[in-house]
C-alpha cells in the first residue's frame, strides 16, 4: 500500500491586548556577618515594606512571596608563603534575599502611589514594573486560534501552488510551553538615586503581545 502523501505546516499565532493588570516585583537583600542577624534584618525589611504599602491602601496580604533564599557569602583571603601566594575562601557572612510581588488592576494613580511609597521605603527594595492581562487563558486561546488559522492558510497556499488538493487534518502537535504575557518596564528606584518621587508618571504601557506555535499535518490528494 502506497504511503499517504502529507504536508507538514507550522502555524504561528499572535495576539495583542491592552494591559489591564500591574505586577510590581520587589527584591529585598539583607547582609550580615551573623546568620541570625541577617535573618532579623530581612524580617524587618519585609515588615517595613508591608507597612508602606498599607499606607497607600493595599492589604499586607497583597504582598506575595515568590522566592526566599539565604546563602553563605565567601571572600578570597590571600595567604603569602615566602615569595609565593595562594588564596583560600573564608566565610564573610550571610545574605538573605526575599523576592515579592504586588499585583493589582492597572490604575495610573494607584501605580504612582505604590511606586512612590515603595521607592521611599527604608528597606530599599529593587523594583521592577510589568504590565499584563488578567484573563491570560482567554489571551492564550486567541494565540492558538490564530496559529490554527495561520497553518490552514499556509497549507492552502502550498497546495494551490503545487496543484494538489488539501485533504483531511491528520494531527496537531502542540508543545504546551508557557507563553509570556507580560510587558516589562525598566525602572530604577529614585529614592536610591536621591531624587524626589513626588512627580507622578503618566504610564501609558504598550500592548501586551505574545506568540506561540503548533505543528499541523494534513493529507494531500
Amino acid at each position: 500500500m502506497q504511503d499517504k502523501r502529507t504536508i507538514h505546516i507550522k502555524g504561528v499565532g499572535h495576539a495583542a491586548q491592552v494591559p489591564d493588570t500591574v505586577v510590581l516585583t520587589m527584591t529585598l537583600t539583607a547582609r550580615n556577618a551573623e546568620y541570625s542577624a541577617a535573618m532579623k534584618i530581612g524580617s524587618q525589611q519585609i515588615e517595613m515594606l508591608r507597612e508602606a504599602i498599607g499606607d497607600v491602601g493595599f492589604d499586607s496580604d497583597d504582598l506575595k512571596t515568590t522566592n526566599f533564599d539565604v546563602q553563605a557569602i565567601y571572600e578570597d583571603e590571600e595567604i603569602r608563603e615566602g615569595s609565593s601566594k595562594r588564596y583560600r575562601q573564608i566565610l564573610s557572612g550571610f545574605e538573605c534575599r526575599h523576592d515579592l510581588k504586588l499585583t493589582f488592576d492597572f490604575d495610573d494613580d494607584k501605580l504612582n502611589a505604590a511606586i512612590d511609597t515603595i521607592a521611599n521605603c527604608l528597606s530599599e527594595p529593587r523594583i521592577s514594573v510589568a504590565f499584563t492581562v488578567k484573563d491570560t487563558e482567554s489571551f492564550t486561546d486567541k494565540i492558538l486560534a490564530d496559529a490554527a488559522r495561520d497553518a490552514l492558510r499556509k497549507a492552502k497556499i502550498f497546495c494551490a501552488a503545487a496543484n494538489v488538493k488539501l485533504g483531511k487534518l491528520i494531527s496537531i502537535n502542540y508543545p504546551c510551553e508557557d507563553v509570556d504575557v507580560r510587558r516589562e518596564v525598566c525602572f530604577k528606584n529614585q529614592a536610591v538615586l536621591g531624587v524626589s518621587t513626588d512627580t507622578a508618571f503618566d504610564f501609558r504601557p504598550d500592548d501586551v503581545t505574545a506568540t506561540d506555535s503548533a505543528d499541523f499535518v494534513w493529507e494531500i490528494e
